[in-house]
């Protein structure tokens, strides 16, 4: 992989290093900015951040613009914007819509529908989902909203089976779109472990359904760890099919906190991303890699995130062919 972060032809595959529109939503002491509001003009600016920090892939995420429920004409509009400022689309992602959700699980599911429709429509290849929960009014207000424990999910074989049934209603809407789904695991949901990934890969069985291995959003629990964060990419080897790349420090003052947790650059932290990259690149994963980033100037964040990842692959591909 060369400096411009372009994909490069290895026996892995291709590799892209996309950036994610998560660090173009703005707070002001007002709260959180508005960008869908601002329209095109306002989202050329923003993606133009991007460009600059070296990203030619982006992660859509509804969070910065709600893409799932944008018009036709609006969507349109959207992939105009993105071929003007030359970047191309990896995945669009929703979170906190989860299928298993007590109250809102159906409407979530047509909100997923509603997801792949749009990808569709923009030469999206992916959406990515989870069984994220919803912040509630404590984690609205705190600096991080991590720092707030919330209830884990329910993990009765009645949740498994009907995370299965919405999930593969929504892999056979999104295969004959040509769509892929991707769960992105997450800290106390449904699926954070690799028992669990393999198991709800196993129960749905769709041929378009793999795993995002998201290692921040588990490494970050204020709970304890249900498993190492080396545990955790080793078992999602398998199934991966995109990966979002963030990474924080993590102390306590004991086995059951305690911890103190702070977001940092991709290549500081605990989890160690030279050893989880050499091994689900060994492991056959030929995905994308998304730089995600809280807090401070993201993308900064994102762009020392690029460099670390696209100088890693060189030095892996270099020490493989020596």
């Amino acid at each position: 992989m060369g400096t411009s972060g372009e994909p490069t032809t290895t026996r892995f595959g291709h590799v892209v290093v996309g950036g994610s529109v998560l660090a173009l939503s703005q707070q002001t002491p007002g709260g959180r900015t508005d960008d869908y509001a601002l329209g095109p003009a306002h989202w050329t600016r923003q993606l133009r951040r991007l460009t600059r920090a070296g990203f030619a892939h982006v992660d859509l995420i509804d969070g910065w613009l709600p893409v799932p429920t944008m018009s036709r004409t609006e969507l349109e509009t959207l992939g105009g914007v993105l071929a003007d400022v030359g970047v191309q689309p990896l995945g669009l992602n929703i979170s906190r819509h989860s299928l298993v959700d007590p109250m809102r699980g159906l409407e979530h599911l047509e909100y997923s529908i509603q997801a792949v429709d749009a990808a569709e429509a923009l030469g999206i290849p992916l959406i990515g989902v989870g069984f994220h929960p919803r912040l509630v009014p404590e984690q609205r207000h705190t600096r991080m909203f991590w720092e707030v424990e919330v209830p884990p999910d329910d993990r009765s074989d009645a949740t498994w089976a009907l995370a299965a049934e919405r999930l593969g209603e929504l892999c056979s809407y999104a295969e004959q779109r040509q769509v892929q789904v991707s769960i992105e695991i997450y800290e106390d949901s449904l699926v954070c472990t690799a028992a669990d990934m393999d198991r709800i890969i196993t129960s749905v069985g769709a041929p378009n359904l793999g795993i995002n291995p998201d290692l921040g959003n588990t490494f970050r629990s204020v709970t304890p760890q249900r498993e190492s964060w080396l545990e955790t990419i080793r078992g999602a080897i398998p199934h991966m099919d995109f990966w979002h790349v963030k990474n924080y420090t993590r102390s306590s003052l004991g086995p059951s906190g305690p911890f103190a947790v702070a977001p940092t650059t991709v290549g500081m932290g605990g989890i160690d991303y030279r050893l989880a990259v050499s091994e689900v690149l060994a492991g056959g994963f030929a995905g994308p890699l998304v730089v995600e980033h809280y807090g401070g100037d993201a993308v900064e964040m994102q762009r020392l995130g690029r460099e670390y990842l696209v100088r890693l692959v060189d030095e892996l591909m270099e020490e493989e062919n020596a």
